[in-house]
């Protein structure tokens, strides 16, 4: 009897052991997904369904609220959006990301996170050569006062003699670096 109960419970903790590693490798394998935003002219991939939506913003530069397009959806322990608005004035545009990125930035009380990359170039092909298309990690406050991570890029496409400008963003509770390159990396304007 004595046996019996061994063997019972070493299969259980191997049989808790392997669910545990496959419970590790779930998180790790996201099920990606390719989005198209006609509108945008951009596809992204997504590691779940993306809810859509609007909403008016002001930005603090003199022009009132634009109305900003946003898609975004939760995976694992994270959210995952991108968001979009048309600038008339396509000289503006550097400017725009200035104020998007404060207005963010502000928002979290960010602080550069560890490991971070803060400020670099990031210019996807058929963007406009900004100095403010940049890519950006960093540490702040979330909603209820806890630390969360936020990977962001910002980027603006010309558009006649108007600018689109989009924001793609990741928060989280710890810095994942592979995730947030996958996210961006598949940012792709048509």
């Amino acid at each position: 009897m004595h046996t019996f109960i061994q063997i019972l419970r070493s299969r259980m903790l191997g049989g808790l052991a392997l669910l545990l590693l496959g419970c590790g490798q779930d998180q790790q394998e996201l099920p990606w997904r390719q989005v198209q935003l006609a509108e945008v002219k951009l596809r992204v991939d997504f590691p779940c369904e993306p809810e859509v939506g609007r909403t008016k913003v002001d930005f603090g530069m003199g022009d009132g609220p634009v109305l900003v397009s946003m898609m975004g959806c939760d995976a694992v322990d994270s959210t995952y959006a991108l968001s979009d608005w048309v600038l008339e004035d396509a000289s503006r545009a550097d400017e725009a990301l200035a104020f998007w990125q404060a207005a963010v930035l502000t928002k979290l009380k960010a602080v550069d996170g560890k490991n971070s990359k803060s400020g670099a170039p990031f210019i996807p092909d058929g963007a406009m050569a900004l100095s403010r298309s940049i890519q950006a990690t960093v540490e702040g406050e979330g909603p209820s006062g806890w630390v969360m991570t936020t990977h962001g890029v910002w980027f603006a496409r010309q558009e006649g003699d108007s600018a689109r400008i989009i924001h793609a963003v990741i928060y989280s509770p710890k810095p994942n670096h592979e995730v947030a390159q996958r996210f961006f990396g598949s940012l792709v304007l048509e």
